[in-house]
């Protein structure tokens, strides 16, 4: 009997890692950008999956294939390597349609080419379908029969399959919907606005500048870009209509009116658009089907790297990588404070930029991945007004909807209201800390440390005031709605604070002024209603420097966490890093089931002390 066990288990192993071996050379054949993917490495690699479904059919598989636990463990396996095949075969043909777009340029001299990005929509939906399959059959072979080591590899490869999907579904209806988005079915006019993170505001920074761009059949042509002022009108402003909430929370700041100056005071970018394209109709009779949204860092983001583009009135030519520290510090000693030059510059610059993207296209993969991050960290948006151009784009994380959280959610945001130009010399850390119990309320913290560095020496329109370098900031901590807030504290004392609702959250507003050279911490506390399982999303708020983030859970025993990469999985679970994009972390009762449950039992137990 003992033989024959040892018998089994050898060829058990000798089946399942031959197959593995096989999986594991595909994935590193397919490890990489899809659009560099060469022929041989997908035949290579569809040769291996081939190869590696066809050793569940020989000898040795066959003689043990039938016995409990080897035969889900195989099927398992099968089912990675024969739903493999198709996904692989897919992004082969994506990768060539990529390639194509990469050579011929998908925008050049101001114009989208159409028919090239037509040509991504059958390979993106293929390649979606592939990967809805296999996300599909492996959800179906996880079962408690899988040995502990194969059902942590699956539950890992599911969770980043299901998000490639997901973004993969995001990326067909885009392209599906983005002709009719460039005009092809009618001219489309998008308000284009410049914001400035030197002066914080909700939706990042201040407004500073505001332009056009038209669109008719994939052809782009830039309007007339003007300093806010241009269009603002002198008191008495008037008043635009303007979501219920964007009215209640930024009214006082006469952010609905023809001011302008504060119309990005709201982190719900959706709102703020509203808002912008009735104020551009009402001061410069232009009607608008979106508004593209982009600060200094987002702007740098969509200029090829050797490109260079000249100040007006001056011999300073920039790259892209110069660009933001020049708006938000240098051009203030060249150009001058309080000053039309400066400001006009600054405005033409914006437009020049404009005009190299439109000239020399994006889509060398620096440019991508570059206007990437910086969409994913909100220096880029992108909101349209029909309803479904603007549901695929929420759902995409174009927009910046702030939404409804699924449970837990922060945001953090500063308003300057100094007008100062100081923010740049700000830096910002996140502390989010969270002690979960399955059968009472979660307790929550989120503490945010402002640090003012301001350096000596800046010119007074820089630093406005006396005291020299003085922050003089309202912020705000957003939780969701339905938490019950405990405790509101500035340092170490209790602090009056407002509230005001937007979306699914509550934002608690402290006024802070922070001298030079100082730090202060803004503390919220509250509590969650039971819910079964839990879940944190965490929103940046566009700045010159990404703010710092700090994450931990205390989470009960039995549970499992997920989260970027790098989390730190026990009885706490951490994390910390640059709050660069949006963030979410989930957490709740494990899965498992079986031989992985009793395995994790145990270890659990293991770990438990004696005395």
């Amino acid at each position: 009997m003992l033989g024959l066990l040892l018998t089994v288990v050898a060829l058990s192993l000798y089946v399942a890692g031959a197959a593995a071996l096989d999986i594991v050379a595909a994935g590193k054949a397919l490890i990489g950008d899809s659009r560099r993917l060469d022929a041989s490495e997908v035949e290579e690699a569809r040769r291996r999956l081939t190869r590696a479904d066809e050793t569940f059919d020989s000898l040795p598989a066959r003689i043990v294939g039938w016995l409990p636990i080897v035969k889900q463990n195989f099927g398992a396996l099968r089912a990675v390597a024969h739903n493999s095949v198709p996904v692989v075969d897919a992004a082969a043909d994506l990768g060539e349609a990529l390639q194509e777009v990469e050579s011929k340029g998908i925008l050049s001299e101001g114009a989208v080419d159409l028919a090239l990005l037509a040509g991504l929509d059958g390979p993106l939906r293929t390649q979606a379908s592939a990967m809805s399959g296999l996300v599909k059959e492996l959800g179906a072979h996880r079962n408690g029969w899988l040995v502990p080591p194969l059902w942590s590899e699956m539950d890992e490869l599911l969770g980043r399959l299901e998000k490639l999907q997901t973004s993969l579904g995001d990326a067909a209806e885009m392209v599906a919907l983005a002709p009719k988005m460039l005009g092809a079915e009618g001219e489309r006019t998008y308000l284009v606005a410049l914001m400035n993170n030197t002066e914080l505001r909700g939706a990042g920074g201040i407004l500073s500048g505001v332009g056009s761009v038209t669109v008719r059949n994939g052809r782009m042509s830039l309007g007339d870009f003007q300093y806010y002022r241009q269009l603002a009108d002198e008191p008495p402003y008037r008043k635009v209509q303007a979501p219920a909430d964007f009215e209640e929370h930024f009214g006082a700041y006469q952010a609905d009116t023809t001011r302008w100056v504060t119309a990005t005071s709201s982190p719900d970018l959706p709102d703020v658009a509203m808002v912008a394209r009735r104020l551009f109709e009402v001061t410069a009779g232009i009607e608008t089907d979106g508004v593209i949204f982009v600060d200094p860092r987002g702007l740098a983001a969509m200029i090829p790297p050797a490109a260079k583009i000249q100040v007006p009135t001056t011999d300073t030519s920039l790259t892209a990588e110069e660009l933001p520290a020049y708006v938000y510090q240098a051009a203030y000693s060249e150009l001058g404070g309080a000053e039309s030059r400066r400001r006009d510059s600054l405005i033409a610059l914006g437009e020049a930029a404009f005009d190299v993207i439109l000239e020399r296209g994006f889509t060398r993969p620096s440019v991508l991945r570059a206007t990437g991050e910086a969409f994913a960290g909100g220096h880029l948006s992108v909101v349209a007004f029909e309803a479904d151009e603007s549901r695929v784009l929420e759902e995409s994380g174009l927009s910046r909807d702030l939404g409804v959280p699924h449970y837990d959610g922060v945001l953090a945001t500063v308003q300057n209201i100094g007008g100062n130009k100081l923010d740049s010399y700000s830096r910002r850390s996140v502390h989010h800390a969270c002690r979960i119990d399955g059968e009472s309320a979660a307790s929550c913290v989120t503490e945010v440390t402002i640090h003012n560095q301001t350096p000596s020496g800046l010119s007074r329109f820089e630093y406005q005031y006396r005291p020299y370098g003085l922050f003089k900031n309202v912020v705000e901590i957003y939780v969701p709605a339905a938490a019950e807030v405990v405790s509101v504290e500035v340092g170490s004392e209790p602090a009056d604070f407002f509230e005001a609702r937007e979306d699914g959250f509550e934002a608690i507003g402290v006024y802070v002024e922070l001298p030079r050279g100082r730090e202060t911490a803004v503390r919220v506390a509250y509590d969650l209603a039971p819910k079964e399982g839990y879940a944190l999303e965490v929103i940046p708020q566009p700045l010159v420097e990404d703010a710092e983030l700090s994450v931990e859970l205390a989470i009960p025993g039995g549970w499992v966490t997920e989260g970027p990469e790098g989390i730190e999985r026990d009885d706490t679970a951490v994390w910390q890093g640059k709050l660069d994009r949006v963030l979410e972390f989930s957490a709740g009762p494990s899965e498992k089931s079986g031989l992985s449950a009793f395995w994790e039992g145990m270890q659990r137990f293991m770990k438990e002390p004696v005395f």
